[in-house]
């Protein structure tokens, strides 16, 4: 028979059981709010032992219920909706699809590849990571659509893309030009950092184990697009460092800007030097030289010396070794997402070069002994 009114009094450890409790006997509308409190149901009356896992809560509209406890659910999560999310509105919150991706007020990607586990955030950005590897990554208007293979990835609308990714302790940042949606993607390596701290600017290769590397294959212009630009938007007339170089702590040289000039500046204080002497010998020394024309092998025609020649006369202007070599890194094979790059030794000539600014105490000197001689016969 029906139920209509249960007092908490009335209800005794195993006097009623769940079997005597008929869904048909006891509906909301008869449960009035009046009649049972909080107060009325004691701590110790209700346990979890005594609520069935029998029963189930419908959180959706036409949606299953969910599970008993301990149970498992399969199948995709979709259409959960909150009132909270626009202004107490019914709007889309969160689909959790077959495939174990999530996406928060957007249905994610169908094309996402099996390895991937994404959170696609609206229109565009995504958190995702591959399960074959760690390392993770932040894309805008994109997707992996062939693991983390760098040539499988796919506008996810007619826009931009651009991606940062975390992986093997290295930071690789990429973008893409505009295209349209569903189109494969290429990426251009915009910034990495490998590891070991090296960075490298328009490329992913580090060339010659430096600090920073920056490359282009841009220029022609003053206004660019260029490799590197440096800037000081000081309107001051003074001379402003705008490149400083250091060694062992100490200042050694600097580039330095006016409004209208560069200077190159190495140091020269004289409270740096010592056995200071005056140059002899320099026009017996200059006639040495072997100044030449020549055609560099990449192309255009120059003035100037063969660094090793020049070597045997002013030392102190050149760089290197003659036919010396040395070992260089390179890429065997590029990095993916997935696997660092492969990479090997080869030699390489290690090249000589010349600072010519170092032959100008040499040829000042000499016009001073030339100068002294042509006064000599005039004189005599």
């Amino acid at each position: 028979m029906a139920i209509d009114t249960i007092k908490s009094t009335a209800v005794l450890d195993g006097a009623i059981a769940t079997a005597d409790i008929a869904d048909a006997n006891i509906t909301t509308a008869k449960i009035a709010d009046a009649n049972i409190t909080t107060a009325k149901i004691a701590d110790d009356a209700v346990t979890a032992d005594k609520l069935a896992n029998s029963i189930n809560t419908s959180i959706a509209v036409g949606a299953s219920a969910l599970p008993k406890a301990g149970g498992t659910m399969t199948g995709t999560i979709a259409d959960f909706r909150s009132t909270g999310i626009d202004d107490n509105s019914n709007a889309l919150a969160m689909t959790i699809d077959a495939n174990e991706n999530v996406g928060i007020g957007v249905t994610p990607e169908t094309d996402w590849h099996s390895s991937i586990d994404a959170l696609q955030l609206g229109a565009g950005a995504s958190i995702y990571g591959d399960t074959t590897a760690t390392g993770n990554q932040i894309s805008s208007n994109a997707r992996a659509t062939a693991g983390s293979s760098l040539s499988g990835y796919k506008y996810i609308a007619t826009d931009k893309a651009s991606t940062y990714q975390q992986y093997d302790g290295q930071h690789n940042f990429r973008v893409a030009a505009s295209g349209t949606a569903d189109a494969a993607i290429t990426w251009t390596d915009a910034i990495k950092i490998d590891n070991d701290g090296r960075t490298n600017v328009g490329t992913g290769n580090n060339l010659g184990d430096t600090t920073l590397t920056v490359e282009s294959n841009t220029g022609g212009s003053v206004r660019g697009p260029n490799p590197l630009a440096v800037s000081n938007t000081r309107g001051s007339a003074s001379t402003d460092y705008s490149i400083i170089f250091y060694r062992a702590g100490n200042i050694v040289g600097s580039v330095q800007t006016s409004l209208s000039a560069t200077s190159f500046v190495t140091s020269s204080d004289y409270r740096l030097k010592e056995n200071v002497t005056p140059i002899s010998g320099a026009t017996a020394q200059t006639k040495l030289l072997k100044p030449c024309n020549f055609d560099w092998i990449v192309g255009g025609n120059v003035n100037g010396f063969i660094a090793h020649e020049l070597a045997e006369v002013v030392p102190e202007a050149v760089t290197g070794t003659k036919d010396a070599m040395m070992d260089e890194e390179y890429e065997v094979t590029p990095a993916t997402d997935t696997e660092a790059a492969v990479m090997g030794i080869r030699s390489v000539p290690d090249m000589q070069g010349i600072d010519q600014s170092k032959l100008v105490p040499l040829l000042v000197k000499t016009i001073q002994e030339l100068e002294a001689r042509i006064t000599a016969l005039e004189d005599a």
